[in-house]
């Protein structure tokens, strides 16, 4: 076997998830895994069925049996020990249970610039601790990049972690960008950025001048952005 710990980036969700059932084809023939050795794990709960979705037809195409626990078996299944079959499952429904061997699919959804951070690496955190031997995250593009820049800092230094203590108004700062929200809330902001971007784009372009706005309007803006420049 390679390192126990194994991040990796692909360009692309298909390369991900060929290398990914190619992986899982190697452990069973030829590092001689059982089936309910290996664990398959998306992250994130809301895109489970349809990220896994392709790997398992994958698996299906090298004639790999497997199930999506909670979901081809009763509520309380996650193994199956009457049959030889790889485990795909969602976060939730992977703590309390452990295996030799994991996957973390489509990791790249751990990464966030914005908000919801805290909460997406407690998912990352939960995932990784599955695994009683080998774990391999894999995502793809730019976040998985970061993901992986993150990993390899920790590696060097020999996985000692450091960092400097926040001052109050860092913190306030940092619970702010990272701030947990609903996913109606994070589309409402999404939608807010998207509006202002426009409002930027219109005013560069000269489709809209300043003095078309709303006198107030631009006061307080200058008074909101003076005050985020002096922070």
């Amino acid at each position: 076997m390679d390192d126990l710990i194994v991040f990796q980036s692909f360009p692309s969700k298909e390369a991900q998830n060929e290398w990914v059932a190619d992986q899982i084809a190697r452990d069973l023939n030829e590092e001689e895994l059982r089936h309910d050795d290996i664990v398959v794990i998306n992250t994130d709960p809301i895109s489970t069925r349809r990220n896994l979705g392709p790997i398992r037809k994958a698996l299906l195409d090298r004639s790999i049996p497997n199930h999506l626990a909670g979901v081809d078996t009763l509520a309380d299944i996650f193994f199956q020990p009457d049959r030889d079959s790889i485990t795909f499952t969602g976060i939730y429904r992977a703590k309390g249970n452990e295996a030799g061997m994991v996957y973390i699919v489509n990791a790249d959804e751990c990464q966030s610039d914005s908000t919801n951070l805290a909460r997406l690496r407690s998912r990352l955190f939960t995932a990784i601790t599955r695994s009683k031997a080998w774990v391999r995250v894999v995502g793809v593009g730019p976040k998985m990049d970061q993901l992986i820049e993150e990993y390899e800092r920790v590696k060097a230094a020999n996985f000692t972690l450091s960092f400097d203590y926040p001052t109050s108004e860092q913190r306030e700062t940092i619970q702010v960008i990272h701030r947990d929200m609903t996913v109606g809330e994070e589309e409402d902001l999404n939608k807010r950025r998207a509006s202002a971007k426009d409002l930027l784009k219109d005013l560069e372009s000269g489709r809209l001048y300043v003095e078309d706005l709303d006198p107030e309007f631009v006061q307080r803006m200058k008074g909101i952005l003076g005050r985020a420049e002096q922070e």
